[in-house]
């Protein structure tokens, strides 16, 4: 019996089957259904696929999430299915940009408090929009180009 969960960034939690059943009923909801208890059969079938593939191993947030699907779409639930991976790209997508954002204001944070070695390579300059320009542009060519 599975009873834990490798989360996306590593960390390793208890395994809630009660969250697969909420996500099926929310995608459910959202194509008009309201069974809740077709919901939790469903989970049945996902929680016990999960155990008997990953009955050696800790299984992972994507791979649980990709067997809901095929649980779904089996089951003739193509419209829930549907909403459920709309949904996951929806959240992929956040998680991207919130990433994204994150490393935006740690860059500026560097810049604007001394932390990088870089902005101090010019002992001549002074902080400016040009000056943040600059240290963005060598940033971004260093980390993504090089």
């Amino acid at each position: 019996m599975v009873e834990t969960i490798i989360k996306r960034d590593g960390r390793r939690e208890k395994f809630h089957r009660e969250k697969i059943t909420w996500a099926i009923f929310k995608a459910a909801t959202a194509c008009g259904g309201d069974d809740f208890e077709l919901a939790e059969r469903l989970t049945d079938q996902v929680v016990a696929i999960v155990n008997q593939k990953y009955k050696n191993s800790i299984p992972d947030v994507e791979g649980v999430q990709d067997i809901v699907e095929k649980v779904l779409i089996e089951n003739g639930h193509a419209q829930t299915a549907k909403a459920y991976i709309l949904y996951r790209e929806k959240r992929r997508s956040a998680r991207e940009l919130n990433s994204l954002i994150g490393a935006t204001i740690e860059m500026f944070s560097n810049y604007l408090k001394d932390k990088d070695w870089h902005i101090k390579e010019n002992a001549n300059t002074q902080k400016s929009v040009n000056g943040l320009n600059n240290y963005v542009r060598e940033v971004f060519t260093k980390k993504y180009w090089l």
